[in-house]
C-alpha cells in the first residue's frame, strides 16, 4: 500500500508549483506544437462560422428555447468549453507518461507527496492553459458575431468550477489505465465520442431520439454545456440549478473513486515492477 505523510500546507503548494513549472517548461520546449495549438483556434472559429452560414437561426439553439438564436452562437460556446473535457482527458495521462519517459515518476512517488497532490497537480498547467485558450477563442468568436453582452458571470464561474471537477475524474481514470496497460485505452475515445454525439456539442439534445437523450443526460459535459450556454444568454444560476446540482453530485462521487483507482494502479505497477515502464 502507498504510505502517506502529512505535509505542511506551504510544502504542498510548493510541490504543486514545481509540477506546474515542469509541465509549462515541457510544453514551451516544443514551439512548433505550441504555435499550432494557437493557429488551430483561428481555424476552428472560421470553420464554425462558415458552417453556421448554412443554418437558419432557430429557438432550438437558444438556452431558453424562447428566442431565435444563431447556430454560431450555439456551437461557439460548446466548442469553447468542451476544451475542458479534452484537457482533462489528456493532461493526467500525458503527465504520467512524460514522468515515466523521463524517469522522474519513481523519484516523485518516493517523496512524501500525497497521491492526491501528485495526481491533481499534473493538470494545473493544462487547465490554466485551457482557460487562456478558451478566453482567446471566445474573443475571436466575438469578432465573428458571438454575442456575449448578456453574460451572467456567477453562472459562468460556477459552471467553470463544476465542469473541471466533474470531467477531471475521467482524466484520472485514463491515467490509472495508462499505469496498468500503458495506454489510455477506451476512456479517451469513448468520452470524446459520446460527448460529440450525445452531449449536445454539435446538435441540441432535444433533437435526438428519446433513448439517446437519456444517454446524453448521463454525461457531465451535457450539463456543463447547458450551463455555459445559459450563462452566455444571461440566465441566472437559479434557473440552471438542476444542471449545477448534477455536476456537483457527479464530482463528489467520481473524484474520490478515480483517485482511489489511480492509487490502486500505482500499487499494482509497483508490485509488477513496471512503474517506470511505458
Amino acid at each position: 500500500m502507498t504510505a502517506t505523510v502529512s505535509l505542511p500546507e506551504s510544502s504542498r503548494w510548493s510541490r504543486v508549483a514545481a509540477i506546474f513549472r515542469r509541465d509549462a517548461i515541457v510544453a514551451l520546449s516544443y514551439p512548433g506544437n505550441f504555435a499550432l495549438s494557437w493557429l488551430s483556434i483561428i481555424i476552428q472559429v472560421v470553420v464554425a462560422w462558415y458552417i453556421s452560414r448554412l443554418i437558419d437561426d432557430s429557438p432550438k439553439f437558444s438556452a431558453t428555447g424562447a428566442v431565435a438564436t444563431s447556430y454560431f452562437q450555439y456551437i461557439a460556446i460548446n466548442t469553447a468549453f468542451v476544451r475542458f473535457q479534452t484537457a482533462a482527458l489528456n493532461s493526467f495521462a500525458e503527465s504520467i507518461r512524460d514522468a515515466q519517459l523521463t524517469g522522474t515518476l519513481e523519484v516523485v512517488l518516493s517523496t512524501p507527496t500525497r497521491m492526491t497532490t501528485l495526481v491533481l497537480s499534473s493538470a494545473v498547467w493544462s487547465m490554466t492553459y485551457t482557460v487562456l485558450q478558451t478566453a482567446v477563442y471566445l474573443a475571436i468568436c466575438v469578432l465573428f458575431g458571438l454575442d456575449l453582452r448578456h453574460v451572467d458571470a456567477v453562472t459562468a464561474l460556477v459552471f467553470l468550477i463544476l465542469t473541471v471537477t466533474s470531467v477531471a475524474p475521467l482524466g484520472v481514470l485514463a491515467a490509472a489505465l495508462s499505469m496498468v496497460i500503458k495506454k489510455t485505452g477506451p476512456v479517451e475515445f469513448l468520452s470524446t465520442a459520446t460527448a460529440s454525439l450525445f452531449g449536445g456539442v454539435y446538435l441540441p439534445l432535444r433533437l435526438l431520439p428519446h433513448w439517446l437523450q437519456v444517454v446524453g443526460w448521463t454525461l457531465p459535459i451535457t450539463h456543463a454545456l447547458n450551463g455555459f450556454r445559459a450563462a452566455a444568454s444571461g440566465v441566472p444560476l437559479a434557473q440552471v440549478a438542476g444542471d449545477a446540482l448534477w455536476l456537483l453530485v457527479a464530482s463528489a462521487i467520481l473524484m474520490p473513486l478515480s483517485l482511489w483507482l489511480f492509487a490502486r494502479s500505482v500499487d499494482k505497477a509497483r508490485v509488477d515492477g513496471t512503474l517506470s515502464m511505458y
